[in-house]
């Protein structure tokens, strides 16, 4: 079944954030698209501590001057503003009419211009993106991440049935069936010779892919709250509550590898932040706090030889590096070595 149209634009809005955040550094990623105006997806950039989003218009091609001025002219004269245009690909050229009259644009290879208030974001020159990897990157959904990620904490379930994969991922059956078709059309994995069930066709870069994607399309829509606490030791001594709360990031990494002294918490909800841990470590809300609560991106479970109080180490992993600490990614590598390899 083909995605329908606004199916179709907000996927490559999605791509267009992901691609922009690779060439630039910045956060970006795609929200809901505003239920009034006409506006086909919405985009959310983090600029050092500013956030701000805007409305976009999805147009598959824009590839000459007169094309882009007659879509600013439109834009201006039907609704007096002008949203953020995504496209394919912006040439060099492109890019240079885009500053010339005052559009805001990004593709799917990270070639952007961009201006808010005083900051000014230009890419130019990167090459146009092949169309199934354009597609490849449209495909990858929140709820595609989540059941990746789901398979690749448990490949067994590659062997079981959407519905089960649709319990163990959080997700619906349906998202369950467009997800595997997915991975199938981009050979990430494949059926078994024997006729039984999915295989992973390279687990390592898959969980690579994974990695990757996960801070900029999925995990920032998972934050629950920041805080601030006084030690930075104070998880050591709340109660355990594995079934409503669990570390990741650096303390999980303690925990696995009692090789990181923790200096920023990271810790995954079932549902709720847990009264208890507030109270006990007297955390204090802080939006640049060295506490983080997440909602946990796929439903907790238990992993053999795991402590039960840790998350699954390949969000550990993700988290890690997803920091840019070279001491977390010391940790990072040996986490991979451990727990990852096979």
């Amino acid at each position: 079944m083909q995605p329908s149209t606004n199916d179709r634009s907000e996927q490559l809005a999605e791509a267009a954030a992901a691609a922009f955040s690779e060439a630039t550094g910045f956060t970006a990623r795609r929200v809901a698209t505003p239920k009034r105006g006409d506006s086909d997806a919405a985009i959310e950039f983090r600029f050092g501590g500013a956030r701000f989003k805007r409305a976009v218009q999805v147009r598959e091609t824009i590839d000459r001057f007169a094309a882009l001025s007659a879509h600013s002219e439109v834009l201006i004269r039907d609704s007096g503003r002008k949203p953020t245009l995504v496209t394919t690909y912006l040439s060099p050229d492109m890019i240079r009419a885009c500053r010339e009259l005052g559009v805001d644009a990004l593709d799917l290879a990270g070639n952007a211009s961009l201006v808010e208030g005083d900051s000014l974001v230009v890419v130019s020159g990167r090459p146009r993106v092949l169309q199934n990897n354009a597609r490849r990157s449209a495909n990858w959904t929140k709820a595609t991440l989540r059941v990746t990620l789901a398979l690749l904490i448990t490949p067994a379930l590659l062997e079981r049935g959407y519905r089960e994969i649709a319990q163990v991922a959080g997700v619906s059956h349906g998202t369950v069936q467009n997800a595997l078709r997915a991975l199938i059309d981009h050979r990430d994995v494949f059926e078994r010779p024997d006729g039984r069930g999915l295989q992973f066709a390279d687990r390592a870069r898959l969980i690579d892919e994974w990695v990757t994607l996960y801070p900029r399309q999925l995990r920032e829509s998972l934050v629950l709250g920041r805080y601030r606490a006084e030690s930075n030791d104070w998880w050591r001594d709340v109660p355990d509550l594995a079934e409503q709360c669990r570390f990741g990031g650096e303390p999980a990494a303690a925990i696995l590898t009692d090789y990181l002294k923790p200096a920023t918490v990271t810790a995954y909800c079932a549902d709720a932040i847990p009264r208890e841990w507030i109270m006990k470590a007297r955390l204090r809300p802080d939006p640049a706090g060295n506490v983080e609560f997440l909602r946990a991106p796929v439903p907790f479970a238990s992993i053999d030889g795991l402590p039960p109080n840790v998350v699954a180490p390949l969000i550990v992993y993700a988290d890690l590096v997803a920091s840019g600490d070279p001491r977390n990614l010391d940790t990072a590598r040996m986490l991979r070595e451990r727990y990852l390899a096979a």
